[in-house]
This record gives C-alpha cells, structure tokens and sequence, in this order.
C-alpha cells in the first residue's frame, strides 16, 4: 500500500506540464504553545504554555504543498514529589524541552492565475493541512545523573489551519493554528504528576506567525 501512496504524492508535487511549476520555499516561525497535559506542566513550570521557535521547507505544486518543519519548547521550573495524591514542590530545577518535527500535507487556496496575480496586488490565501509528527521529550533535573533524566521520542499526528499574504515578490507573511495529539506519551513512571492527573498526551495547540521565503 506504500507504493500506489507515494506514486500519488509524487504525481500530485511533479508537474506534467508547462501549467505545473514546482515551487521551493523556506520559512521561519515563532509563537505559542498551550498543551493538553495542563495540570502536569503547571506542577512543574507553573504554566501550561510557552513560547516555541522553528522553521522548515517546503515543496509545491498547483495548490498542493508538502512541508517538513521543526520546532523547539523550553522552559524551566522545579521538580515534584508526589505521595498518597498530593504534590510536593522539590527545591531542584527542572527543565522540559519538546522538539517536534512534523511532516505535512495541505492544499492552498488559490488557483495558479490567482497565484500569478499575488505578485501584483496583495491577497490572503488560506489553507489546510495535516500529517505526521515526532515529538522529542526531555527533561533534565539539577544534580540529576543521565539515568535519571528523560529523553524520549513519541509519534502523533496534527491538523492546521492558516492564510498568507504576499509583502514582497518573493516574500510572504503567515499565521496558522495547529492542533496536534500524541497520545501515550506522559505517565511512564508510577508515581508521576501525569498518572496523578491522568493526562498522558504531549500534544496541544499551537497559535504561531511564520515568514516565508520563495514562491
């Protein structure tokens, strides 16, 4: 079942004619993110949510596209104990980093003459799109040893949704909202804060601002 897939993704980015041009484009991006395990990040960080940085490429044809970006969270707050259902802040850092890279699918709306027309006259362009992700969790404690540490890669999937508009010929700006599960992830230990809130997905939403680069 792979083969006929990849055959009609590729029939789909490769031009047949003249009409088909594949575009190359880069990007950066920055924004927020506001994930689902709320209880469980706001006992260790003081907060559910946190800035995230990325940036990725991507690759086109008519109005399709398929894109591979990463991301980064950081932020650090204090370990916790828990015992008998209560949580016990801990006196020792604690720093969360979540590296996801996703691999995306999606469909511009935008026919190819009103792909021609952005280059003389502004026009916001919306889109959708949705794929695949791995999600890299690690967590690293003050005077932890590498045993004791976290580091871990989940699998998820995600949707999203945003519109661009062109600011330069070869420049445009975008904002997107993605939605992303990755079930299964928290919880491995017995006694941790995830299993005491029953919250075990690594996904969230994310709301970010994008610059791309190329046509």
């Amino acid at each position: 079942m792979r083969r006929p897939a990849l055959a009609l993704l590729l029939l789909l980015l490769l031009p047949d004619s003249s009409s088909a041009q594949v575009s190359f484009r880069g990007f950066g991006d920055a924004g927020v993110t506001i994930f689902t395990a709320t209880q469980s990040f706001k006992a260790i960080l003081g907060k559910a949510s946190g800035p995230v940085y990325g940036g990725g490429i991507e690759i086109g044809a008519r109005q399709f596209f398929l894109s591979v970006g990463a991301r980064r969270f950081q932020r650090t707050g204090h370990r916790v104990f828990v015992f008998e259902n209560q949580i016990f802040p801990l006196n020792v850092k604690d720093t969360i980093t979540v590296t996801p890279l996703d691999l995306t699918f999606g469909y511009r709306f935008a026919s190819p003459t009103a792909t021609a027309r952005l280059r003389r006259a502004p026009r916001v362009v919306p889109y959708l799109g949705g794929g695949v992700g791995w999600y890299g969790y690690q967590e690293r404690s003050e005077h932890a040893t590498d045993a004791e540490d976290v580091k871990k890669t989940y699998t998820g999937y995600h949707v999203l949704a945003g519109a661009e508009v062109p600011v330069r010929p070869w420049i445009r700006a975008a904002v997107d909202a993605q939605w992303a599960a990755v079930p299964n992830a928290l919880g491995g230990s017995a006694s941790g804060v995830a299993n005491l809130y029953d919250e075990h997905d690594l996904g969230g939403f994310t709301l970010r601002a994008r610059i791309i680069v190329g046509r």
